[in-house]
């Protein structure tokens, strides 16, 4: 009889998989339409429109949940349930992921056939794949692993616990994605702002007590 622990880890892999199977048909969904519908003949423009609409959607991000709550709970007429309003919200941030994600995609393909010496190579052509490919995944691994951002790389089933659905549910108003980025390198700021300063501090501290040994010296000399 299999053991509570093994039927536990049982469940959780169950549930992290499912969460990515669903993860994932959500993104391709998304994508898909925007295949087909955000200038499908012009790969360029497509990766620049999807990066622009995704940037704007972030930036609109911040303090949407909180802002959704708001406008629900002063609606004059038939007040919006509050999980529907955040729900909106969570999920035109969950879109505007989906077309930063889908921008910055295409964006190395166009970019990479552009740079290539055969005008006629596609990025997804076999070998030009490998090449493209290990282009861009160096690239992304260095840039975060230099701003110390790498766990920004885990996604469904790895990461199911990122976002819970308890930013709908609880009381507490999500702030967006960007949100956690921006008060890490915040924090980082005023732990630098502060080892600063008390460094600071402590040359000032240290210029001071030879000042006055220097200043005691001197009138012991007069004397």
């Amino acid at each position: 009889m299999p053991s509570f622990r093994a039927l536990q880890c049982s469940k959780t892999l169950a549930t992290h998989v499912a969460v990515g199977m669903g993860a994932a048909s959500f993104w391709r969904g998304a994508w898909y339409l925007l295949d087909d519908h955000l200038f499908p003949n012009n790969p360029t423009k497509s990766a620049m429109a999807s990066l622009l609409l995704g940037v704007g959607g972030m930036a609109a991000s911040q303090g949407l949940v909180a802002r959704a709550e708001k406008l629900a709970s002063q609606s004059r007429t038939k007040p919006l349930p509050l999980a529907v309003a955040r729900f909106g919200a969570l999920y035109t941030v969950a879109v505007s992921c989906v077309l930063v994600w889908r921008g910055t995609w295409v964006g190395w393909d166009v970019v990479y056939e552009k740079l290539h010496p055969d005008k006629a190579a596609k990025a997804v052509d076999p070998g030009h794949a490998t090449h493209s490919g290990l282009l861009s995944h160096i690239t992304a691994v260095s840039f975060l692993l230099g701003t110390g951002l790498f766990a920004s790389v885990l996604a469904p089933p790895a990461a199911v616990s990122v976002i819970r659905d308890l930013a709908v549910r609880s009381s507490n108003g999500y702030q967006g994605p960007a949100q956690a980025i921006a008060n890490q390198i915040w924090s980082r700021g005023r732990s630098l702002s502060t080892t600063t300063s008390t460094m600071s501090r402590k040359l000032m501290a240290k210029k001071s007590r030879a000042f006055q040994r220097t200043t005691m010296i001197t009138a012991s000399r007069k004397l």
